[in-house]
């Protein structure tokens, strides 16, 4: 991986004695994160941007939060920490507002261009009002609805495009690439198997959401939620989203690959324990370099049917 930063003087400086770095990606996470420790001969001028290339594609673009530099009697070591360009649309607010049946594209409009994002949102949009509450950032303002809307997040480029997750259209297999370990997870803590929630502050949790996968693998775990300050289009979703999620958690996979790898958050991924062959989608992707080489950690979850029924009982 190959690394330029630009200084506080516009001059470019490419780091060549890298000690280690990590670049982060989740899906969930507005930012992608950039760790790297290099040695430099001297002390290097205040750092602003930083990119990152796997050979001459562009898989980083952001902006440096924190440097460090340290001298001692090897020398100088750096250090610095930068979040990909949406950091912009997080550490900015939006104007607590009202939107009346509102497109993803007039949330971008209002919210990201002007910070020099482009538009590549999918053709979204509601018939009812979407308000904004004092404290959402801009990236939540355009994510929050596009996760109600159309049932992905959304994430940026780092060419600045603002986009929904897609699946991959072509499965991958991880036994095309040079694996060195896969673990299997089961996790029982983190699923919920029951939703009962109310619409009106005053209300009894009458109205309820379960999960017949849960149920039918002896997880019984159930919230309570008050929805009576969410818009109305928005409620199933939330209570019903929660069940979803934890799901997510339920059965999950941990691959290392040796080297650089240009797998993508939501691919999708097979893999094999046993006979068994299991389709995952790529949560998480960690790649990194130490003084024992280079490699690649994939976290990915499943897609689970969670039986889900919704019912209202007094």
């Amino acid at each position: 991986m190959r690394f330029e930063f630009t200084d506080i003087d516009g001059k470019p400086f490419a780091p060549e004695n890298i000690i280690s770095y990590e670049l982060s990606s989740e899906v969930g996470a507005a930012c992608d994160g950039l760790r790297i420790n290099f040695v430099s001969e001297d002390f290097p001028k205040e750092l602003v941007s930083a990119k990152a290339f796997i050979g001459e594609k562009l898989v980083f673009n952001g902006f440096c939060d924190n440097q460090k530099t340290v001298r001692d009697e090897s020398g100088l070591r750096c250090f610095v920490f930068a979040r990909s360009s949406a950091a912009l649309l997080v550490d900015n607010e939006a104007p607590p507002c009202e939107y009346n049946c509102p497109s993803a594209r007039q949330l971008w409009y209002s919210n990201a261009r002007e910070l020099g994002f482009e538009c590549g949102l999918p053709e979204l949009y509601s018939k009812n009002s979407y308000i904004i509450s004092k404290g959402t950032s801009r990236f939540g303002v355009i994510n929050d609805f596009v996760l109600a809307a159309g049932g992905t997040p959304v994430y940026v480029t780092p060419e600045n495009v603002m986009k929904a997750y897609e699946p991959g259209k072509d499965l991958k297999r991880l036994e095309d690439y040079r694996l060195v370990s896969l673990t299997r997870i089961i996790n029982r803590s983190e699923v919920i198997s029951d939703i009962d929630y109310k619409i009106n502050a005053s209300d009894a949790y009458s109205y309820h959401f379960k999960s017949g996968y849960a149920h039918g693998r002896g997880i019984v775990r159930k919230r309570l939620c008050n929805l009576s300050a969410i818009p109305t289009w928005q409620r199933e979703f939330t209570a019903k989203e929660k069940i979803i999620k934890s799901l997510e958690e339920y059965i999950c996979s941990e691959a290392v690959i040796s080297g650089e790898c240009e797998m993508g958050l939501f691919d999708r991924v097979q893999t094999a324990f046993g006979d068994e062959k299991e389709e995952f989608f790529v949560s998480e992707i960690v790649r990194s370099k130490s003084k024992n080489g280079e490699k690649t950690v994939l976290l990915m979850k499943k897609k689970i049917d969670g039986e889900i029924v919704n019912y209202v009982a007094q």
